[in-house]
C-alpha cells in the first residue's frame, strides 16, 4: 500500500455513518501531527437526505465536534479514483464498489469495510442505524468511533512505515 493521503467514509445515504465517520477522524486528525496531509471525505450510494441524521448531529455535539459544512455526496467515478484508501460501513459497499469501479487502478486493494481495515475477521458491516431505536444508533455510533480510532492509528503506522 503506498501513503494514504485521502481517506473516503462510504455508507449507502451519507446521512448517518460515514459522516460521523469523516468528522470524528477529522476532529482526531486534529490531535495527531501525522495526519496533517491526510484530508478525508465521504459519501453514499444514494441522495437520502440533504442533512445529517440528528442522532449523528447529537453524538458529535456531545463531543464538541463541529459540522456545520457538512453536504452529502454521492460516489462517482472521480471521487473514487483520487482515494488511497475507501473505507465501507459494510460488506456490499466494498462489493459493489469493486464490482462496479472495477477498471478504477486499484480499487480492489484501497477498498475495506472499516471494521475489516481495522483487522477484524467476523461481522464485518456495521449495521445502518436509520429506523432503529435511539439505544441501537448509539451502540452503533459507539463502534463506529472506536473503529475509526483504530482505523486512524493504522494509517498512522501505515504512513510511517513508508
Amino acid at each position: 500500500m503506498k501513503k494514504i493521503k485521502r481517506v473516503l467514509w462510504v455508507c449507502l445515504g451519507n446521512t448517518a455513518r460515514s459522516p460521523a465517520a469523516l468528522y470524528l477522524a477529522r476532529d482526531l486528525k486534529n490531535k495527531f501531527t501525522e495526519l496533517k496531509d491526510v484530508f478525508f471525505d465521504s459519501a453514499g450510494f444514494i441522495n437520502a437526505f440533504s442533512y445529517m441524521q440528528p442522532e449523528s448531529q447529537e453524538y458529535l455535539n456531545s463531543k464538541g465536534i463541529t459540522f456545520a459544512d457538512f453536504k452529502p455526496q454521492i460516489i462517482n467515478r472521480h471521487l473514487l479514483e483520487k482515494q488511497d484508501l475507501i473505507l465501507t460501513m459494510e460488506e456490499s459497499h466494498s462489493e459493489d464498489i469493486i464490482s462496479d469501479y472495477y477498471n478504477i487502478k486499484d480499487i480492489d486493494k484501497k477498498t475495506f469495510t472499516l471494521k475489516e481495515f481495522v483487522g477484524e475477521k467476523e461481522n464485518l458491516s456495521i449495521p445502518d442505524p436509520y429506523y432503529t431505536s435511539r439505544e441501537n444508533y448509539k451502540k452503533i455510533i459507539k463502534i463506529i468511533h472506536e473503529s475509526v480510532e483504530n482505523a486512524i492509528k493504522k494509517i498512522i503506522e501505515i504512513n510511517k512505515s513508508i
